[in-house]
């Protein structure tokens, strides 16, 4: 419903643009626009192409739209455009698996907020219904918790050095022990796997445990015999669990979310709205891509672990997200999946992704303003 509305949206705006084509400034790039970062049309592109990122990760919260930084179009000789996204992002407390959309999700607090940057190369084709998603990457980190400390000394931080402790382990499969008794019917809960640990340091230490469980079969003739997880068992759910106290169990009762089981697709599916019948699919030469290429990574608080008579000698730490499809400065042909039924002259030519370009409309206004989390 939300990607029908988004597409609805486009198509309107795109109506008004094929009358009035946007106002250009220097061109870096002959072949490319720069369209204000502000412009209904790109936020709607930047929302759609987060949506597809959000999609294709397995691991990780899920993204929200801080900003766009920068926006470069690429018009192509059919009615398409390529659009290089560069977007601050911001971490949910939902889980990727969750399936949610970004707009359904908040972030944090600001003392363990995650923000950072990706860079996306977006193809859009209205009248062909084509939203496809080639690359992407994002480079994002924790905001430093020395700058915390100094606004909130007893704000809860990541103990990231820490999420192997066996206590940790320990207190997790309590805490399961205790659900399976109380809820699990004809099925034994799991630990699949630590994924975030927070602590706050008052009268008494508090721990915050993020962890994602999978599940196990129980026989019906003994309920209480219950399998151990396939290997390749998949995670169903995610639990948040609160421990008050130096190490003694003094819980707080936890909450656990389960996802919704999502249908198993082919890596190039695309929701119904604009789907094409297989049937109606013709083969090209050129093999399909098996999906966006994608990478997320994460850069570690630069002040844990240092002396502070370093702290003067602290590199500054930047967000190298970079994405690239190809290094021939006139672009290469990009051969979509062959579902979109494009003919061979009709297929668009992507570019090497811009870099160090901005149009002077960008980047937008930020949807948060702290400026703990936005990128100089």
């Amino acid at each position: 419903m939300i990607l029908t509305f988004s597409l609805g949206l486009l198509f309107l705006v795109h109506g008004s643009w094929s009358t009035s084509p946007p106002p250009q400034v220097h061109q870096t790039h002959p072949l490319l626009l720069e369209p204000s970062c502000n412009n209904s049309r790109v936020l709607s592109v930047a929302g759609l192409a987060l949506e597809k990122i959000n999609e294709d990760r397995k691991e990780g919260y899920i993204f929200i739209l801080n900003r766009v930084a920068d926006v470069l179009e690429h018009h192509q000789t059919d009615s398409g455009s390529m659009y290089y996204l560069t977007l601050d992002v911001l971490e949910t407390n939902c889980h990727v698996l969750s399936k949610k959309h970004w707009k359904d999700c908040k972030m944090g607090l600001p003392h363990y907020s995650v923000y950072g940057q990706c860079k996306a190369i977006f193809y859009v084709n209205l009248p062909r219904r084509i939203l496809y998603l080639p690359a992407y990457n994002c480079t994002i980190r924790p905001v430093s918790r020395e700058k915390i400390f100094r606004l909130c000394p007893n704000c809860p931080g990541f103990v990231s050095n820490n999420i192997s402790d066996p206590w940790i382990f320990q207190t997790v499969s309590e805490f399961l022990e205790n659900l399976n008794k109380e809820i699990a019917v004809g099925k034994k809960f799991h630990l699949f796997k630590v994924i975030r640990v927070r602590g706050q340091l008052l009268i008494a230490p508090t721990y915050f445990m993020e962890f994602l469980v999978t599940e196990s079969p129980c026989t019906e003739a003994l309920p209480e015999q219950c399998l151990q997880p396939p290997a390749d068992a998949q995670p169903i759910g995610i639990c948040v669990l609160t421990l008050r106290g130096n190490r003694i169990k003094k819980y707080v009762p936890g909450m656990c979310e389960f996802f919704q089981s999502q249908p198993t697709s082919a890596p190039e599916s695309h929701s119904p709205e604009h789907q094409i019948p297989q049937k109606l699919a013709s083969s090209m030469d050129a093999p399909p891509l098996e999906g966006p290429k994608g990478s997320v990574q994460f850069l570690p608080d630069p002040f844990v672990g240092k002396i502070e008579d370093d702290k003067e000698k602290k590199p500054i730490v930047t967000f190298p997200a970079h994405v690239s499809l190809t290094t021939e400065s006139l672009g290469e042909v990009l051969h979509l999946p062959s579902h979109f039924l494009l003919e061979k002259e009709e297929l668009p030519i992507v570019l090497p992704f811009p870099e160090g370009s901005s149009s002077n409309e960008c980047p937008g206004p930020a949807e948060y303003t702290n400026s703990l989390i936005i990128l100089p």
